[in-house]
């Protein structure tokens, strides 16, 4: 892929200025500032091609003002990627004035060692409590103090055990019809185990052996949005040499933002190199998301048991508009017996996480997020099911800043509970704690 910003000239002047973006951007949506909607940044980005405009503080705080949730590129009539040209320019903010000593920290010395990353996270694990305080209802922590993220924002808590200490590196099941591999991601590994078990045990029980590689790491789309593209190259060819390793049919994913990076990104970041190029489609050929799996499977409906709950779904951009995985989720939660759907208003609209975003840009993050809860609570649905983790913490921390008590979970939770749903009651679902199926 074409790194330098100037490279990105013939993309640029591709926008006709039409002003489609305005209808689909959040961010506009919220400032109503042509700064901060697609052909406004392509305009600024424009400028400091054809050195008319500098890195200003101005355009470095406007270029990260974009959620990267796809929707201007989708909805554009000339195809212009906006979001590869926000990353082209935010790799040319970090290579002109340099990465912020706690990204520089984070990115080159934390998320692409996996020692250092695996100490750390075992270690706040031990120390959160002195950080972070219980949530409303118990539910969740809230920071003690500032440390860089709002006091207000509810997070949840690093798990017990990382996910793939839980498990050994492969899980086997009677009469395997497939052998997948599992890219757990960092938040379900360590903080969404919930997850990852109920993608575990869904798979085991309809006939797939599981291998989780002990040697994975961070699927480097933080690092690269964030213009580190010295060490994204790094983690991704760590990453396509564990997988590739692997005598694996598919390597499932259970969030859209690292299935697109391991199924598309890589394969761009890695374009020009003479080894991991074709490595990298390789890889990206055996991805597939979590439900486009389930759904190629037999026997799936057979396996579960009514669940008679009220369901809604929010479609994570980086799931829909990046990997285009719509329908298999809801196909799959209409077939559970019993459970009612009802789709929300605009389901695909961003929620305003945006990873890092949400952090950065919290009161912003926020009033987008509020529209989401907002047709979330129309639906009057009991669960709101979603296939990213980064989703389902802010979606949750939304909906408890409105005081609505509707459950958060992934698409594999709602099949694993359908999956237990036989022979026992739904209280006894509803009220189970987080984690597999009894007796694994």
């Amino acid at each position: 892929m074409e790194c330098s910003l100037e490279s990105w000239e013939k993309e640029v002047i591709r926008c006709i200025r039409c002003g489609a973006c305005q209808n689909v951007c959040p961010v506009f949506k919220e400032l109503q500032a042509e700064s901060t909607v697609a052909r406004g940044r392509v305009k600024l980005i424009r400028g400091v091609i054809n050195q008319d405009l500098g890195l200003t503080e101005g355009f470095i705080d406007k270029i990260s003002l974009c959620l990267m949730c796809k929707a201007c590129v989708v909805n554009c009539p000339s195809g212009v990627k906006v979001d590869k040209l926000v990353e082209a320019a935010r790799k040319e903010i970090a290579d002109k004035e340099g990465l912020s000593l706690l990204k520089n920290l984070i990115f080159r010395l934390v998320l692409k060692n996996r020692w250092v990353f695996n100490t750390g996270m075992r270690t706040g694990r031990i120390f959160q409590g002195l950080f972070f305080r219980k949530g409303p209802h118990g539910q969740g922590m809230l920071p003690r103090m500032s440390l860089g993220i709002d006091k207000r924002r509810l997070l949840s808590p690093l798990a017990q055990k990382p996910l793939k200490s839980m498990f050994p590196e492969v899980v086997k099941t009677t009469e395997a019809t497939m052998r997948v591999a599992f890219f757990t991601g960092c938040m379900i590994n360590y903080i969404y185990t919930d997850t990852g078990r109920a993608v575990i045990n869904v798979l085991k029980h309809s006939g797939a052996e599981v291998v989780i590689p002990a040697l994975q790491n961070c699927c480097g789309t933080p690092v690269r949005i964030n213009g580190d593209y010295e060490t994204a190259r790094m983690m991704a060819k760590a990453n396509i040499d564990v997988f590739l390793k692997e005598e694996v049919d598919v390597v499932v994913v259970a969030c859209g933002t690292c299935g697109l990076s391991l199924k598309e990104e890589y394969a761009e970041l890695l374009g020009d190199d003479p080894i991991y190029a074709k490595k990298a489609k390789q890889l990206g050929g055996m991805i597939k998301d979590f439900t486009e799996l389930l759904v190629s499977l037999e026997g799936i409906e057979d396996r579960m048991g009514r669940l008679p709950i009220k369901v809604t779904y929010h479609d994570p951009c980086h799931l829909g508009r990046g990997l285009k995985v719509k329908e298999q989720p809801r196909q799959i939660i209409r077939s559970i017996p019993e459970v009612v759907f009802e789709e929300m208003d605009k389901p695909d609209t961003c929620c305003g996480s945006g990873g890092s975003f949400s952090l950065y840009h919290y009161e912003l993050s926020t009033q987008i997020n509020d529209h989401k809860v907002e047709a979330i609570n129309q639906t009057g649905a009991e669960v709101l099911v979603t296939g990213c983790s980064a989703c389902r913490m802010h979606i949750a921390d939304g909906l408890n800043r409105q005081g609505f008590s509707v459950k958060v979970m992934h698409t594999a939770q709602l099949v694993e509970m359908a999956y237990e749903a036989k022979g026992k009651s739904l209280e006894t679902l509803k009220n189970r704690p987080q984690g597999g199926i009894k007796g694994e």
